[in-house]
């Protein structure tokens, strides 16, 4: 085999290392993207986890986002329970959430009761015999019924839900 042969074979060798090398090192280092399930009725989840993507792409971190925004934390526990996401930023009291483990507590959320002013309703026991209005229904089905449960409220329960 001549000199020049030998030489651009063993270019060829280096070069051919070299591509798979950096081939192999990039694969090895490229982020993994997972899949976010997010749903509020104002989309203001939604905002918020796309601002942490953009964040993470910046930062050039090792995890990616990809946020779905279902429209309500009802369906983004659904997707999660059905295994169609890898996260879900719901409330630990939404949806089948039994193969669920929490990572990140966002917020922790209060119960708001509103009264009309002028109104005589000073405390939870005047609220029996009342028709309430709640908002969100079936994803706070759980926090009314531990409300009836806590305060008596079942027997003269009249519950609006929007």
């Amino acid at each position: 085999m001549p000199f020049w042969l030998r030489l651009i074979s063993l270019l060829a060798v280096v070069l051919l290392c070299t591509a798979a090398g950096l081939y192999g090192y990039r694969w090895w280092n490229r982020p993994v993207t997972l899949t976010l399930a997010v749903g509020s009725i104002d989309g203001e989840a939604a905002n918020a986890m796309s601002a942490i993507a953009s964040q993470l792409v910046s930062d050039g971190a090792s995890v990616r986002l990809k946020v779905i925004d279902t429209g309500t934390a009802i369906e983004a526990g659904k997707l999660f329970a059905a295994g169609n996401v890898d996260l879900a930023a719901v409330r630990g009291d939404v949806g089948d959430l039994s193969k669920a483990q929490a990572i990140v507590v966002l917020s922790h959320v209060t119960v708001l009761l509103v009264a009309p002013p002028g109104s005589n309703i000073d405390s939870i026991d005047k609220i029996k015999g009342r028709t309430v209005g709640v908002l969100g229904g079936e994803a706070n089905a759980k926090i009314v019924e531990v409300l009836n449960n806590a305060y008596d409220l079942t027997a003269t329960r009249r519950c609006l839900e929007t």
